[in-house]
């Protein structure tokens, strides 16, 4: 096992290995890997402009972006597209900010004005059809129906945000592919089993685990129309505290979904999405790892072990950053919740990633042939934006 590395990055531009544009002039590149909820992936970089010698970057430029070691390789964090950039000064400076690409095109497009009792996989197809977009969605996913009108121009970024909510999924673009999977699923969209990622305390620079009191309701219900018998019925799903206490226990309360659905399935998973929902808000963590990993991305399942209860057990990243430093190297913070599930992953997962003290996922990854990353499809890769583990 490398006990030392030595960090590296690559821009490329249409085709084109520009990094040697920027090796003496790149002071950080800060890429945000986040898993949905109205958030996009993005990336940030910081150049040193002092003899204002620079090329003009131009808003629509887009640009890919590795980061990682000599002595590992470079992991894939994705294509963005420029899309607000700032000269500054003194010291003279430009500060590029990206969006992942084909994040904008969704931005822009004009809404959908009629998806009534049309299906998930036919809203995300159009679309993805009038952006040009490709798509990839969990199948499960594709088949479940609307259960309201549309009010208004409702924004596409609006609509995905109330699509996630009612599926419990994540939505996000990758690479100007419409992704749209099962949260906290463990899965890529197309079925895929991830291993989870085992951290002990001496990955850990700093943590932070958060329990947040969110009083008011023990269970999530939701109705839904029976065809057969014209009556209004209910269904529910209940909801545990991050300590494994059931709020109903407490309040009682139920938190009722306003929209009628079409069917008791459909019902029953908008309950559960939303029951999930409020597990994972009362308790949040915060990792910053001792070495900085790009490996790692939004929605890898972690279990912390070897640490005190209440910090040990299962999480599910909501946010990965990897920032490059010149001064400094790279560094990584991941921002954790619960699963929404309650899932011990120590029980639940068949198969565990476990680099040890000082080492990098993607070295672990390459030294153990039992994770192959080579079993993944392109789209599997795709998913978890993981393109090229070792470059």
């Amino acid at each position: 096992m490398t006990t030392g590395y030595t960090p590296i990055y690559r821009i490329m531009k249409d085709n084109e290995d520009i990094t040697g544009n920027f090796n003496d002039r790149t002071l950080q590149i800060r890429v945000d890997l986040q898993a949905g909820d109205g958030n996009d992936d993005q990336c940030t970089i910081i150049v040193d402009d002092r003899d204002w010698r620079v090329v003009r970057p131009l808003n629509g430029d887009v640009i890919g972006i590795w980061l990682g070691y000599v002595e590992v390789g470079m992991a894939y964090m994705g294509s963005f597209e420029l899309s607000d950039i700032t000269f500054l000064g003194p010291p003279r400076q430009i500060k590029l900010l990206g969006k992942s690409t084909g994040t904008n095109d969704i931005q822009k497009a004009p809404a959908i004005r009629e998806f009534d009792n049309k299906s998930v996989g036919d809203i995300l197809g159009q679309m993805a059809g009038q952006t040009g977009l490709g798509l990839s969605i969990s199948g499960d996913l594709s088949g479940f129906k609307i259960p309201f009108k549309n009010q208004g121009n409702v924004s596409n970024l609006h609509l995905l945000n109330e699509l996630e909510r009612l599926t419990g999924a994540v939505a996000k673009v990758v690479d100007g592919k419409l992704m749209f999977i099962k949260r906290d699923g463990g899965e890529t969209a197309s079925g895929v089993a991830l291993p989870t990622l085992v951290l002990l305390p001496e990955h850990f620079g700093t943590w932070e685990v958060r329990y947040t009191s969110k009083p008011g309701y023990g269970q999530v219900k939701a109705s839904w129309f029976d065809k057969d018998e014209m009556v209004r019925k209910w269904v529910g799903a209940g909801i545990t505290s991050g300590d494994g206490v059931g709020l109903a226990n407490k309040f009682g309360g139920a938190f009722n979904i306003g929209q009628l659905f079409n069917s008791q399935e459909e019902a029953q998973r908008a309950a559960q999405s939303q029951a999930e929902n409020f597990q994972r808000a009362e308790v949040t963590a915060k990792f910053d790892l001792a070495k900085g990993d790009p490996w790692i991305r939004d929605q890898q399942t972690l279990l912390v072990t070897g640490m005190r209860d209440a910090i040990n057990g299962s999480y599910v990243i909501s946010k990965a950053t990897h920032t490059y430093i010149k001064s400094t190297g790279i560094k990584s913070e991941f921002e954790c919740k619960l699963p929404g599930t309650g899932v011990d992953y120590a029980e639940a997962s068949t198969e565990f990633m476990r680099p040890g003290p000082g080492e990098l996922l993607g070295e672990y990854l390459r030294t153990h042939p039992n994770v192959n990353p080579g079993d993944l499809s392109q789209d599997d890769i795709n998913a978890i934006n993981q393109g090229g583990f070792v470059q």
